[in-house]
Formats: structure tokens, sequence, C-alpha cells
């Protein structure tokens, strides 16, 4: 009989725990988690409600035409501009006020290896470089045009 008040006390101690943990659940996940799988649903209004920051390529030709048709025949051609330039939408709102993200010189080399670097993960026809052996220091762009890149 004695270590039944033993067993008593865990068994209270972890109600207790157990009783805290679903409070602090309660009080701290949103009333929409769940509601369509593990997701919060108030997200989408949420998101909704965010102003728009990018624009299609369509509105980069508008005044960039040739720059978007040399894309469009090169190797980017299935990249948007705003993968490597950022959100346009201010840009194409006010040109002179909002410049897009022009990549710098020092930077362009580990700019292009986010997508280039040799990777088993991309797909064999992608082009790949191993960063080590191919013009090391060098940036992409004194050899390669970025928005019309060869091999």
């Amino acid at each position: 009989m004695k270590d039944i008040q033993h067993i008593l006390r865990m068994a209270g101690v972890f109600v207790v725990v157990i009783s805290g943990f679903l409070l602090v659940r309660h009080l701290l996940v949103p009333a929409s988690f769940g509601l369509y799988g593990h997701y919060r649903a108030a997200a989408i209004d949420d998101i909704k409600a965010l102003p728009i920051s990018f624009v299609g390529q369509k509105e980069c030709a508008k005044c960039h035409g040739p720059r978007v048709q040399e894309k469009n025949k090169g190797g980017h051609r299935n990249l948007g501009c705003e993968t490597c330039h950022g959100a346009l939408a201010a840009h194409a709102a006010a040109p002179a006020k909002s410049r897009p993200v022009r990549v710098a010189e020092k930077d362009m080399r580990a700019f292009c290896e986010r997508c280039h670097a040799a990777s088993f993960s991309r797909p064999a026809k992608f082009p790949q470089i191993n960063p080590d052996a191919h013009n090391p220091g060098a940036a992409c762009n004194s050899c390669h045009n970025p928005h019309s890149p060869r091999l």
C-alpha cells in the first residue's frame, strides 16, 4: 500500500504536465490551423493582403524589349527577370525612383553558383560547373552573357 502513493503522485504529475501542455497548445495554436491540412488557413487572407511586388516578363518587355528577347533566346529563357533582379513591381510603377537589383561584379560568381555549382540533385543535362576548376576567381560575366549564356 505504501508504494501506491508514489504511483498516484506520478500519475498526478503526468496529469498536470499533460493538462499544461494542452492548455498552452490551445492558447498558442491559431484556430484556423488544421482546417486545410497541416496549414494555417487564415494565412491565405494574410498573404492576399500583402502588396503585389512582382511583375511578369511582359511588363519588363515594355521598356527592355531587346534584353527580354535576348534572354528568351538563351539558356535562361525559362527564368523570369525577377529571378536575378528581385521584385520589380516598384521599378515598373516608377522606373526613376526604384532601380532593379544588379549583381555586383565581386558577387557575380557566388550568385551564379547558386544554380550552376555541380550538384547530384540537379538533372544531368543542367549546366553545372565545378567552381574550383572552372575559371577560379573570374566573374562569370567575363565569359558568359548573363541574359543569353552559352556553354
